[in-house]
């Protein structure tokens, strides 16, 4: 009986060993990953950081196996294979911790003497550590990185539960919108087309010493009413939209992501419009509004950097992999591409009563585009060369000219609202980005509306209060010219 009780809490304690091996393995494995999502539910799903999930736990599985018939342990093979995936899912930030102390050493140089040091460390957990040792590291570095995984996680929950939320408030407005149908053939269509980060004329003056009056002269020929004096409340792209399509200016940098998100998709000049009969269209960068974007079959709506890398991108570009870890930046250049194509092409203007709003990260950084559209084979974030905002810049303006005759041409009835949130922010040179480069002179932005080829008077108004103008002329309403709030947020 003594024996039979020795051999139970003998098999209680193995599987014990065993289920913690595995907890502590799996939880070293997938923290790295966990944690970039967290700190970006706000923004991201949780599908888009899934993909390297089977990714890590397979590699993570096959290494424990071979030190499991190297040491014979569970506990002793779950520690290596612990220390062996922090080091090759962090590795690009030892590397560059190594590399501040030794400038001279490359990875082909630090990979190797990592390893050999893990080699060495490996040797002395397997043959030197004692089992009680090993049972209770394995237990620490359970508790420990469970431990990181829920805190983080219970951190993050306020914004995983509001960008649920959110998602779910879109469904709804996305079927309202979508199941109503003009039934006033007078109408007009509407064509609100954000350019994004495209700068005024007198900001291209002074600070690119590029004259794009050209275009403007273009546009006042083709019926437009174009303001060179129009500025925005701030330089937050969120902020602009989301109290652009507000018609009000309901939000500031101080309101909370989920209150932003929810006067997004909820907005005001939606549900204006849908009650008098008209269909909404989303095209470009258009998620932020709770709507897909109808020039692609397959819409991206993976949450990006400035620079256009997801969250997958971040995650593989700091582990061991990282100097072979291309990012692809084809779905930007698509979505781009597409929203011009698609409202260049008439077979897509409506007959009547239709809203197609437009809002495209373009000439926003990064610059996939010179001048002529050919595409760079890495986007580049180089700002210190005026060529590549300005070449992106004036692609964009071709794209824009065309566009505009199309619609003119084709639509001649129709509304047309082309302006930019910002001008050029240069957000990512700390040179530039609110030191050369003005909040005032950023908060100026491109503005110029097309009424159906009649005079109407924009000068320096905002985004906002161009389209509260626009819609007491189309449908007689009496919106007052509202005071742009000041910008005091500190961006520095």
């Amino acid at each position: 009986m003594e024996h039979m009780n020795s051999n139970r809490i003998s098999n209680e304690n193995t599987v014990k060993q065993w289920v913690l091996s595995l907890l502590a393995v799996i939880s070293v494995s997938l923290f790295p990953l966990l944690f970039l999502y967290f700190q970006n539910a706000n923004e991201a799903a949780f599908v888009e950081v899934f993909p390297p999930v089977p990714i890590v736990i397979g590699l993570a599985t096959v290494i424990f196996t071979v030190f499991l018939l190297i040491t014979k342990n569970a506990p002793k093979a779950a520690i290596v294979t612990s220390l062996l995936m922090m080091l090759l899912l962090n590795y690009a930030y030892l590397e560059k911790g190594v590399r501040y102390i030794l400038s001279g050493l490359r990875y082909w140089h630090i990979l190797p003497i990592f390893l050999f040091v893990f080699a060495h460390i490996a040797w002395l957990i397997c043959k030197k550590m004692q089992k009680e040792h090993a049972n209770m590291l394995v237990l620490i570095i359970c508790l420990v990185f469970s431990g990181l995984i829920l805190f983080n996680g219970v951190m993050a929950m306020p914004n995983i539960i509001s960008r649920a939320s959110a998602e779910s408030i879109a469904k709804k407005e996305k079927a309202k919108t979508t199941q109503t149908v003009a039934q006033d053939t007078d109408l007009p269509n509407i064509y609100l087309l954000i350019f994004d980060e495209y700068s005024s004329v007198d900001f291209m003056r002074k600070y690119y010493n590029y004259d794009n009056s050209d275009f403007t002269d273009y546009l006042e020929k083709l019926g437009f009413n174009v303001s060179y004096t129009s500025h925005n409340e701030c330089i937050s792209t969120k902020v602009i939209l989301a109290n652009l399509v507000n018609l009000d200016y309901v939000i500031d940098h101080n309101t909370p992501e989920s209150a932003i998100s929810s006067y997004s998709i909820n907005n005001y000049l939606f549900k204006y419009l849908a009650s008098k009969g008209y269909t909404i269209t989303g095209i470009g960068n258009i998620e932020m509004l709770g709507i897909e974007n109808s020039a692609m079959k397959i819409s991206s709506l993976n949450a990006k950097t400035v620079s256009g890398e997801t969250v997958v991108d971040l995650f593989y570009k700091r582990t061991v992999l990282w100097p072979f870890y291309k990012v692809s930046y084809n779905q930007a250049q698509k979505i781009i591409i597409s929203a011009f194509e698609y409202l260049k092409n008439p077979d897509n203007f409506p007959q009547n009563g239709s809203l197609t709003i437009c809002h495209v990260d373009c000439p926003h950084e990064p610059f996939h585009f010179d001048r002529n559209g050919r595409v760079y084979e890495v986007p580049s974030m180089n700002w210190k060369d005026p060529e590549y905002y300005l070449g992106q810049y004036i692609f964009t303006t071709n794209q824009m000219r065309e566009i505009v005759n199309s619609i003119v041409n084709n639509d001649p009835g129709s509304i047309i609202i082309l302006q930019s949130d910002h001008g050029a922010r240069a957000s990512s040179d700390p040179d530039l980005y609110m030191e050369k480069f003005t909040l005032e002179d950023m908060s100026h932005i491109f503005n110029a509306v097309y009424f159906r080829g009649e005079k109407l008077d924009i000068e320096g108004l905002s985004g906002v209060n161009t389209l509260r103008l626009v819609f007491n002329k189309a449908f007689g309403e009496k919106y007052e010219m509202l005071e742009v709030p000041p910008d005091n947020f500190k961006y520095k």
